[in-house]
Formats: structure tokens, sequence, C-alpha cells
């Protein structure tokens, strides 16, 4: 058993280590996750930096049971990529995003997956924020996993 007394310099050390590691594990995947999203490498890796800072801050919540730390690099992703995709109800841009999957919905479908996808509301907020039932919008959500499925075949 160790009972040496931490001294902030080890624990400082230590987190930067963590940080490294969940670098190394998974800073790959998460770079090809913010590419596919934003379609530029260099805003992707302006992106992916922007996250790994946030992670020392956040190590704690990797360590808690049942966390899976690339899913919740991808949600920290998410987070900063709002500034991106923007968070009005607007759809994405073309400019933005080229994505074939988008591209082949109409206004409202785009509306509801980018919100909900990469903005992180929730279907009640996108509810209020078009005036439609709860029900309606994830009838519209299942109709963009519809057209996911069908174009990926």
């Amino acid at each position: 058993m160790n009972t040496q007394l931490q001294t902030p310099a080890i624990v400082g050390q230590s987190r930067i280590i963590s940080v490294q590691t969940l670098y190394n594990n998974y800073g790959a995947m998460l770079l090809g996750y913010i590419v596919e999203a934003v379609k530029n490498r260099d805003i992707a890796e302006q992106y992916l930096i922007a996250v790994f800072n946030d992670v020392q801050n956040e190590l704690d919540e990797f360590t808690k049971p049942g966390v899976n730390a690339f899913c919740r690099l991808q949600l920290m992703a998410r987070k900063k990529l709002i500034d991106f995709f923007g968070s009005s109800t607007e759809p994405v841009s073309e400019e933005k995003s080229n994505n074939k999957y988008t591209a082949k919905m109409n206004r409202e479908q785009q509306i509801v997956f980018c919100g909900v996808h990469w903005q992180g509301k929730t279907i009640a907020r996108l509810a209020t924020e078009l005036n439609k039932p709860d029900e309606a919008i994830r009838k519209i959500l299942k109709e963009c996993f519809t057209i996911i499925r069908s174009s990926s075949k």
C-alpha cells in the first residue's frame, strides 16, 4: 500500500498522463468523427484541440462507473460543434455540411435531425420550437433514420 502523500505536482502530472492516454486511445477516432461533421480537416483539428483542452477539467466524469470514454468525448465534441452548426432552428447550410444523408432530407427533417444529433436538443424542445406535438417530431426523426438507412445500402 502506498502511504505517500500526493503533492499537487504529482496529482497534476497524473491528470496530464490521463489526458494523454485518452488522446492516444481515442484522438484519431474523434478526429475522424469531427472531420465527417465539418468536412474540413483544419477546422476539425481545432475542435479536437478544444475538446482535449476541456478533458482535463472533466476527468472525473470519465472515471464514473458505466461511462464509455469515446461516447463521452463525442458528447463533448458535439457541444463544441454547436458553434459550428449554430443553435437556431435553421437547417445546416450547404457550405457547412456536404453530408450525403442530410442532403436527401427536406428542410424540416434537417432541422429535426441536426437539432437532435448535432445540437443536442430534446424532442420536447424541438416540439416547442417548431410548434408541433412531440409525436410529430418523433415521426420526423424516424423518417430521417429511414433516409439514412436506405441511403447507406
